[in-house]
């Protein structure tokens, strides 16, 4: 039987819910998308200011590392005058805000003197200009930077702030710069400041500020003396030695100073340049200005202006220009002056050359015997980090030009390192193109031959000379003969490499290096040797001349160093 109670209220149909749900579902996932659309746009932009942030920072690098090259390949133009202003003139504006306000008023910054136009190339001839560094002046056109990424205008520009350290008057004092010419040294602090922008890009702008100290790595010492030697000297035949005239100080000439005796037989003399040249000319060929530098190389020092010739002829003297320590039987001479004491000769002459320790003295008898602690290197051409000692690690940093000794020298040197011979180069020209000059290292091969050169007046060189070496050409600046390590090597980090307390050197000898000088040999310069100088004789000369001393800082550029926690780029301008 049919319950028709059960079927008073049938269920209604729905209808329209599906599409209802549908459409809420369409607008949310609408509204989802056009969110996610624009947090897309949002990052797109994000990476792309951050992008353009990255490349215009490097933009600014760049140019505080040219900023710095500016100045070590023109370091006359760091002399007080020329384009420096104190920053007292300006206070906060570019460049000088840079500089903490309690040392800002003793540093200087760079004006230009005359017009440059834009140099910044934004667009604008502006204060801006007025204080940035012409660049194009040492960097080529394809150095500079016209281009970053995908955008095609690209300015930047670099200020500098300078401090030229004062000298210190008592140990321990703070590091201060100072105005007074008198009291500066030839250390240099900078600060750089660099602009850079991309023109259009509109916002797209930042400074950049990085402090780096330069140095010399060769500091030139006018006192000098023509011939130094930690062992003996044997001067014979015609070598002829124009002293130093200030060696001893003002007005006292040296021209042989060795902690060794001085054996001298035949006719050798020492006199004044100026005897030198003015009397001592020989076959008509009077002295000649070779790039603003006097040289003769066939003048003499006559017997009778000798400051060390006995007119007797029973001994030859060793007048008031010599220094050594005589020998008890007088054969070879008694000179006027009292022994050279142990201390009051360098106990290390590499470090009286280049300031670095390369030897130690460990039985204070003042001679450095003893191979100072080994340093960490990381070769250039493999990026493996070794052990080397003191002297080596700061030649194959350092040198202009090496002459290696094998394949493991070869692998520690820079690229465009190696030695170009022959010595022979063309120095008589306007424009000397010297290759080899600068802090050159020969570790083997190293005899100089008639009619060879390296250096020039205006370019000399610092020839540092591993072990013996005969020198019958003609060298412009100063030799160091070096007594390299027994066994010179490098060796793996790993390894406890430490050559202290092996490799001594004999105080009797000073040394195995040996210089050997005839047929015509002139060094106007000096000579350092790191033992003994065995033969000079021939008419062979060594003249000490002042010029040529001067012009080392043509030769070998200074050193730029970044200081740690200087880099800042918290400053806008």
């Amino acid at each position: 039987m049919t319950n028709h109670s059960a079927l008073r209220h049938p269920p209604r149909q729905v209808r329209g819910n599906a599409l209802l749900v549908a459409v809420i579902l369409l607008l949310l996932a609408s509204v989802i998308t056009l969110l996610t659309l624009n947090v897309g746009l949002f990052e797109q932009r994000t990476s792309g200011n951050d992008a353009r942030a990255k490349l215009i920072s490097e933009v600014a690098e760049a140019g505080i590392a040219q900023g710095a090259e500016y100045f070590r390949l023109q370091p006359n133009l760091l002399k007080p005058g020329g384009h420096w202003e104190l920053c007292s003139d300006i206070g906060e504006e570019f460049p000088c805000g840079s500089v903490d306000a309690s040392r800002r008023d003793t540093m200087y910054y760079w004006v230009n003197t005359t017009a440059v136009g834009d140099v910044n190339n934004d667009g604008d001839e502006d204060k801006l200009d007025e204080r940035m560094l012409p660049l194009t002046d040492v960097v080529p056109a394809a150095g500079m930077v016209d281009a970053v990424g995908n955008f095609d205008n690209v300015s930047y520009g670099v200020g500098v702030v300078l401090c030229r350290v004062k000298i210190p008057e008592a140990a321990g004092d703070p590091t201060e710069c100072a105005t007074n010419a008198a009291e500066q040294s030839s250390t240099f602090v900078y600060n750089y400041v660099a602009v850079a922008s991309l023109p259009d890009e509109g916002g797209t702008r930042t400074t950049v500020s990085q402090m780096l100290g330069q140095y010399l790595l060769f500091r030139p010492n006018l006192n000098q003396p023509p011939i130094m030697a930690s062992g003996s000297v044997d001067i014979t035949g015609g070598l002829q030695v124009v002293t130093n005239p200030n060696g001893g100080g003002n007005g006292v000439p040296v021209s042989v100073w060795t902690r060794r005796d001085i054996s001298k037989t035949g006719t050798p003399n020492t006199c004044y340049i100026d005897e030198f040249f003015r009397f001592g000319a020989k076959n008509n060929a009077p002295p000649t200005l070779k790039e603003n530098v006097a040289v003769c190389d066939t003048c003499g020092c006559n017997g009778d202006v000798s400051l060390s010739y006995d007119k007797s002829g029973n001994k030859q003297d060793e007048g008031i220009d010599i220094l050594d320590v005589d020998g008890s039987n007088g054969t070879n001479g008694l000179g006027v002056n009292v022994d050279v004491k142990p201390n009051e000769f360098p106990c290390d002459l590499f470090e009286y050359v280049f300031g670095v320790k390369a030897r130690i003295d460990t039985n204070g008898d003042n001679f450095c015997e003893t191979l100072a602690p080994s340093v960490t290197y990381t070769s250039p051409t493999t990026n493996a980090v070794v052990w080397l000692d003191a002297d080596e690690a700061f030649l194959y940093e350092n040198a202009n030009k090496i002459m290696p000794r094998d394949a493991t020298a070869t692998s520690l040197m820079k690229p465009g390192q190696a030695l170009v011979l022959p010595y022979t180069q063309d120095a008589d020209t306007a424009t000397p193109t010297n290759v080899n000059s600068g802090i050159v290292w020969c570790q083997t091969g190293c005899n100089i031959g008639p009619g060879e050169q390296i250096g020039s007046p205006s370019m000399p060189v610092l020839l540092v000379i591993d072990g013996p070496a005969r020198i019958q050409g003609t060298v412009f600046g100063l030799i160091l003969m070096r007594t390299p390590a027994a066994t010179p090597a490098a060796h793996p980090l790993a390894a406890a490499h430490n050559h202290t307390g092996i490799d001594l050197l004999d105080p009797a000898t000073g040394g195995t290096a040996t210089l050997d000088m005839n047929a015509g040999a002139v060094v106007y310069g000096a000579v350092v040797v790191q033992g003994k100088i065995d033969k000079a004789n021939g008419t062979a000369a060594i003249v000490f001349n002042g010029d040529i001393f001067k012009n080392f800082s043509n030769s070998i550029k200074p050193t730029n160093s970044n200081l740690p926690g200087a880099w800042t780029d918290r400053l806008s301008y």
